[in-house]
């Protein structure tokens, strides 16, 4: 029952597959130039300029009045957001009138109601920093890496790399700018020129082929922290308004094992050899002790003033045998 109602809804499920993909093909699809919105559309705030005259009820060719927003996407619900047009052939997408209500829009006049629908986006831009082909998987944003390392940029860009397009041609560019850890900014890094890459897919690195390049990181000639950002270049209403992608940061220096470390290493070892031999001549001034016969020489000269006293009784008896004779004289005077 089952193979035979497949055999007979066949045919038809492979021509709705079929026009569905080339609805998928056409959607998107601007053109011939990049200005001229065709239904299913995607436009960008910020844009300047656009023809949404192919929009119209090509059969009373009214103009676009506005660009509304229905709950679901349904013009048969509730009317969330209605945008003004002033001029179908010359219309700017005001962020402030968006105000963050991306998504699907009807274009609308009082007389045709909700004609063909478009959609409004946000022209965002993502920057991340790896490893050069074929190690684009390995992260390099806020880590340390040597001068011998060669890197490559990621550039992602999800809805401008797959709208953002006329006739296959991708006319919106990004630089790729680079802060030095002096304050320097280029956009020329190691000699590789990554100004006006184009942002012809969602993702891309700028060592793929057709692209600046791998980047050497000798070519620097600091070291310290380096900061890169992708900036809008054009067109001139991203350049203007749109933001910039936010910055990554990676460092460059001298990691171990690298080039410095092998010089530091016998300049250290000389230094504690020269300790040790000023020590052993301190031992050295160990034979000073042998001033010790000097307290000898003091204790010889204290009992050699010893003398002295003993001759004092001398005087003494030679007196009283004077005293003595003096009076025996006295007493044969009288």
């Amino acid at each position: 029952m089952t193979s035979e109602w497949i055999r007979r809804r066949g045919l038809v499920i492979l021509l709705a597959v079929c026009l569905l993909a080339l609805c998928a093909g056409e959607a998107g699809a601007r053109g011939p130039a990049i200005n001229e919105i065709q239904p299913y559309d995607t436009i960008f705030i910020h844009e300047e300029g656009l023809d949404l005259s192919q929009l119209r009820n090509a059969t009373t060719n009214n103009p676009i009045t506005a660009l509304q927003r229905y709950q679901d996407g349904n013009p048969d619900r509730a009317l969330l957001k209605s945008i003004p047009v002033a001029d179908d052939t010359s219309f700017t997408v005001q962020d402030f009138l968006v105000n963050g209500e991306f998504g699907t829009y009807h274009a609308y006049n009082p007389q045709d109601g909700a004609r063909a629908l478009v959609f409004i986006r946000e022209p965002q831009i993502f920057l991340d920093v790896v490893l050069a082909s074929p190690y684009h998987h390995e992260p390099l944003a806020g880590l340390t890496v040597s001068r011998n390392t060669r890197i490559a940029f990621r550039v992602t860009s999800p809805d401008v790399g797959s709208f953002y397009q006329a006739g296959g041609a991708y006319p919106a560019t990004v630089d790729i700018v680079l802060t030095t850890p002096g304050g320097a900014e280029s956009t020329v890094i190691s000699g590789v020129n990554l100004a006006g890459q184009n942002v012809s897919s969602t993702r891309f690195y700028t060592d793929d082929p057709g692209r600046p390049g791998p980047i050497e990181l000798s070519g620097l000639r600091e070291y310290g922290t380096y900061t890169a950002r992708a900036v809008w270049r054009t067109p001139a209403a991203f350049d203007a308004s749109a933001p910039d992608s936010e910055p990554v940061t990676f460092t460059v220096g001298n990691r171990v094992g690298v080039d410095a470390t092998p010089t530091p290493t016998p300049a250290v070892t000389p230094t504690p050899t020269a300790t040790p031999t000023p020590v052993p001549t301190t031992p050295a001034a160990t034979p000073t002790p042998t001033v010790t016969p000097t307290v000898t020489v003091t204790e010889t000269m204290v009992p050699a003033t010893t003398p002295t006293p003993t001759a004092a009784p001398l005087p003494v008896a030679a007196a009283i045998a004077a005293l003595g004779l003096a009076v025996i004289l006295a007493g044969r005077r009288r």
